[in-house]
């Protein structure tokens, strides 16, 4: 599949201003992601803690099915 490109050059009157005014939507946008980060990091801290939970909360379950399945094995002659 062919790529297309296109060049575009702009020109501004009142450079100063346009410059102020792009270095401000940058480092509007700056914020804006730092802010998205540290919301990521809380959200991936928490959804941790939720699995770390439920883990922990299924052990005694696996643990049990584990024991019985080890019976099982040992009822029908198999070495485990």
């Amino acid at each position: 599949m062919a790529e297309k490109r296109v060049s575009v050059r702009l020109s501004a009157t009142g450079g100063r201003q346009v410059r102020a005014e792009l270095e401000g939507v940058g480092e509007a946008g700056s914020r804006g992601f730092g802010r998205l980060s540290r919301e990521m990091e809380l959200a991936n801290a928490r959804m941790a803690e939720q699995i770390d939970a439920r883990l922990r909360a299924a052990i005694p379950e696996i643990a049990r099915i584990a024991k019985e399945s080890v019976a099982d094995g040992r009822r029908r002659g198999q070495v485990i």
